[in-house]
């Protein structure tokens, strides 16, 4: 079959088939995802929390619980889609229907009126938004690219933190002006309207689909990797690399769970909810900003040193965070700004690091596992950290242990090299 002119501009130029602009309109459509599945989904879930507790006279602990249940349940089902649906149902069909239902649970939300009713639609939003978020993103960007595979990651999950960014103060304002009932009605109509058209346009699990290579990617390497995917790939969840991978994962996503209570510690310190809401935004700016240079970085230097960068600055914030003055905001929004820089190493460092430890071949398998360990600790994170401030009164103790769980990833993330090292002189 024959491409008219733009048509061989758009997949591949002059006979470039593996670096075209449709490379890149994948790059876009997944990020279209992570900004809704993570960036709507997860980051913007926390400005809710004090209305909605106040208005069903509930804890924030409770309500925390419903972001708890979602990333939970989300966890459980990375290796069920990784192992079950992946490859075997259409990507479309997937991701299509993860966002749909995703927007359909925030209109259930709109509704509700007893937390029991909360706690299905988060259970149900975590079954389906699995379906369009990090596991299923990682595998698509890993499909299309071979070379700058970090760049475009970063890209793609940076978006997450975009989200966070633009959408926590509109729907925060939203909240105020129009209460928290039409602030959810309006989240869902945000993840419908920005991750359906690359869902229904754009999105193919492989390039073959559209006549390309992976970008970077020639047709022997293309040919070799395809007959190593039929290969069966059986993980071992009881020798050293896998343990560290997960301890150092598990550990960062524990301490990115303090993000959907940024607002909440903002307010509980004095400072006044729209400095708590810019706290978010600025966290979220970090998000990106950290998310990019991660990509870049790990290119260059590979990825456990670029997460290393990442988790060091963190660590600044959150130690800022824990001494805090009540007053001001210029130093409110650099501790969260660094703070940001934990959502570098969850969304795009650790899919990193598993590529970096298991190969292209055994990554989507490998990080489905690992996701689902490092998503359960996140939903624990924020349930303690909503019941720590119930028990003290303050943020300040679970902060500081932050810090030192951060310090604890870092340590692991040290060993990940060596482990991996030692296991292929091992094979």
């Amino acid at each position: 079959m024959r491409c008219g002119p733009l048509q061989r501009i758009i997949f591949g130029g002059i006979g470039l088939r593996n670096k075209s602009i449709y490379h890149w309109l994948v790059v876009a459509s997944c990020a279209c995802m992570a900004m809704t599945s993570i960036g709507i989904c997860i980051n913007c879930a926390g400005i809710f929390f004090v209305s909605v507790s106040e208005a069903l006279e509930v804890g924030r602990g409770a309500i925390s619980m419903t972001t708890t249940l979602n990333n939970l349940i989300s966890g459980v089902m990375g290796p069920i889609v990784a192992s079950k649906l992946i490859g075997k149902v259409n990507i479309r069909m997937l991701t299509g229907a993860g966002a749909v239902v995703s927007a359909l649970c925030f209109v259930g939300m709109s509704v509700s009126n007893h937390v029991a009713l909360f706690y299905v639609l988060s259970v149900l939003m975590g079954i389906f938004v699995t379906g369009y978020n990090n596991v299923v993103i990682t595998y698509i960007i890993g499909n299309w690219f071979q070379e700058k595979h970090g760049f475009a990651m970063g890209i793609t999950m940076s978006c997450s933190g975009l989200g966070g960014a633009v959408f926590n103060p509109i729907l925060s304002a939203a909240i105020e002006s129009f209460g928290w009932r039409n602030a959810y009605l309006l989240a869902g109509v945000f993840v419908f309207v920005i991750a359906m058209p690359g869902i229904v346009f754009v999105i193919r699990e492989r390039p073959e689909e559209k006549n390309l290579l992976a970008y970077g990617a020639d047709s022997i390497s293309v040919k070799s990797t395809a007959q190593k995917a039929e290969q069966k790939v059986k993980i071992s969840f009881f020798n050293a690399t896998f343990l560290v991978t997960v301890a150092f994962s598990v550990l960062a996503y524990f301490v990115s769970g303090f993000n959907t209570h940024v607002s909440g510690f903002a307010t509980s310190i004095g400072l006044s909810a729209s400095v708590g809401a810019l706290m978010v935004s600025a966290g979220m700016i970090g998000n990106v900003l950290f998310k990019l240079l991660l990509g870049v970085l790990s290119d260059a230097m590979g990825a456990p040193k670029a997460c290393s960068v990442m988790l060091i600055s963190n660590m600044i914030g959150m130690t800022i965070f824990a001494f805090l003055p009540m007053g001001g905001t210029v130093v409110p929004m650099l501790s969260a700004l660094f703070f940001g820089g934990i959502f570098a190493v969850a969304a795009v460092g650790i899919p990193l690091v598993v590529r970096y430890v298991y190969g292209p071949r055994m990554n989507s398998v490998a990080y489905s596992y690992i996701s689902m360990f490092a998503c359960a600790s996140s939903s624990a994170a924020m349930a303690l950290y909503g019941f720590s401030f119930d028990f003290f009164g303050s943020y300040r103790v679970a902060i500081i242990a932050s810090v030192v769980i951060a310090a604890l990833s870092l340590t692991c993330l040290c060993f990940v090299h060596k482990v991996r090292t030692q296991d292929a002189l091992d094979a």
